[in-house]
């Protein structure tokens, strides 16, 4: 009996349908990827509008576009982002512009990357039905932003989200190139370069890798194992140590060659009468960081969308348990995801960080991390037949609940009204607060340039020192007009206004446009700052 060869023509021994099998994987990536980031997207830019936060990234990273790569004359944040978002931003702007677009791509960009890389990490090494339960678990449990507050934390750019991206892939280095002699170099270039961008790299990233690895060297040294057996541990405990003192090597050098230099960073631990207040807060952030935050929105389907996600929160609960029952014999990636956990919420719930719901950005990490542990853990125990079947329909409502709320009412831009209101009559260069500032500036394409100014002791300042740059404000700069928010007919109760017409008399002209007041003088501006 002939045999029928199987090989391809290049002669690589690989069949046809073998070839097929190891393309199919990557091409559903690819497709969940493309549907995902639509997703993403559309909700961000429905759901959520551009503060001046995301508007001075997008500022800042027009000007690296353009050849000012160490952002020259910039002070921006306590957190700079320049590893982060500001790589992103510029890739986004090279392609589409400058624009309001920049900050929703960014965002959807940033949370399809979270997905599919706590999908990847949930997956591990294990394959086959089992490697595929971990990863639709991970992923799956990130589908969770709603509408609103949460939005506004997971699908508005820059807010910590992005961190986890190069953490998890960190995570996934460690976790696929297990005791490689290079791993170590690799894994501290990533901490590295992720704390330079952000110091909470440092606290929910090099800490709990240097503080597993300790634990582990303990560990060997009670089982009475030679030092050489735990030379991967010491290396990734070097690698995190040196990582700190790197990226704090590399702010002060760019900082000494005139670059970006970031604001002070003001936290310390809170009193014990504020621990309650902080740990209702810690509480109700977790909540709308999975999705299931009650009340955020009115209506009954709300809270129907909101008890269906405490489903992935339950799972990601039940994955820590497991992994903390297990904890001393776990594997070296389920540990750092629980100290890391474990970290960024005792370090928000003992510090004044914890001061309102806007600030659980603070632990945002805590979502993408919670999911791919309970990938990790409870692969095996949703491939029963009966859970299965049960955590497809979670995921496929989950999937469901993403459409719905894409497909919602926008909100109103209120700033994209009064950038457009300023682009057709024709002012050009103005004055504001920082929160109107930098987003009517983006919002009109930088047809309209409006500096963030700012009331002290002394008079009216140009706001150089958060989110601004010096040159903003140098001679020969024009501004005519200052912004405020609040009714025309009373401007004198403005401070902004009322303090710029101490300076250059009343103004010529007062216009009301949606909810803020535009007052105009016919001389430059810019010469009353001091």
């Amino acid at each position: 009996m002939s045999s029928v060869d199987t090989r391809s023509p290049s002669g690589t021994g690989i069949s046809s349908p073998r070839l097929a099998s190891r393309l199919a994987w990557p091409a559903v990536v690819v497709v969940a990827a493309c549907a995902l980031f639509a997703a993403f997207f559309v909700q961000s830019s429905r759901a959520t509008y551009v503060t001046s936060d995301g508007s001075s990234i997008a500022i800042q990273a027009w000007e690296m576009l353009h050849g000012n790569l160490l952002l020259h004359g910039w002070a921006v944040a306590d957190v700079s982002f320049y590893t982060i978002d500001l790589p992103e931003f510029m890739l986004i702007e090279a392609i589409r512009g400058f624009g309001p677009f920049v900050v929703h791509a960014g965002a959807a960009l940033t949370y399809t990357l979270l997905v599919l890389l706590a999908g990847w990490l949930a997956k591990g090494r294990a394959t086959g039905a089992e490697g595929i339960t971990r990863a639709l678990i991970g992923a799956g449990i990130m589908l969770a932003p709603e509408l609103g507050g949460p939005s506004g934390v997971l699908l508005l750019a820059p807010d910590h989200v992005a961190t986890g991206v190069p953490l998890l892939i960190t995570w996934i280095v460690i976790d696929r190139g297990s005791r490689h002699r290079v791993t170590p170099v690799v894994v501290g270039l990533l901490l590295a370069w992720t704390a330079v961008g952000d110091l909470l790299a440092d606290v929910i990233g090099a800490l709990p890798l240097a503080a597993v690895c300790w634990l582990r060297l303990i560990q060997a040294r009670v089982a009475r194992r030679p030092l050489r057996d735990s030379w991967y541990e010491l290396s990734l405990l070097a690698a995190a140590v040196c990582a700190v003192a790197v990226a704090w090597g590399v702010t002060h050098l760019i900082a000494a060659e005139g670059g970006w230099t970031g604001a002070p960073l003001h936290t310390s631990l809170a009193g014990p009468g504020t621990l309650g207040h902080n740990a209702a807060l810690t509480g109700h952030g977790i909540l709308q960081l999975y999705g299931a935050g009650f009340g955020v929105q009115p209506g009954v389907l709300a809270g129907v969308f909101a008890a269906a996600h405490l489903i992935g929160l339950g799972l990601a609960a039940w994955g820590l348990c497991l992994a903390l029952r297990r904890y001393l014999s776990a594997d070296l990636v389920v540990q750092v995801l629980v100290a890391a956990i474990a970290v960024n919420l005792a370090a928000y719930l003992f510090s004044h960080e914890a001061q309102d719901i806007t600030n659980t950005r603070e632990i945002a990490a805590v979502l993408p991390f919670g999911a791919a542990l309970a990938g990790r853990m409870l692969g095996k125990h949703l491939l029963q037949p009966r859970r299965a079947v049960a955590a497809a329909v979670v995921l496929a409502g989950y999937a469901g609940m993403l459409a719905f709320d894409a497909v919602q009412p926008p909100v109103q831009a209120a700033s994209g009204d009064l950038a457009s209101w300023l682009v057709a009559h024709d002012l050009t260069r103005g004055l504001a607060g920082y929160w109107q500032a930098a987003s009517v500036t983006l919002y009109s394409a930088n047809r309209v340039q409006v500096r963030p100014i700012a009331d002290d002791p002394a008079g009216l300042t140009g706001e150089t020192w958060w989110e601004g740059k010096k040159s903003w404000y140098a001679a020969g700069n024009q501004a005519d007009f200052v912004i405020s928010i609040g009714s025309a007919a009373r401007w004198r109760d403005q401070t902004l206004i009322r303090q710029m017409a101490s300076l250059a008399g009343r103004p010529s002209a007062i216009y009301q446009v949606g909810d803020y007041t535009v007052a105009v003088w016919r001389e430059n501006l810019m010469t009353k700052l001091h």
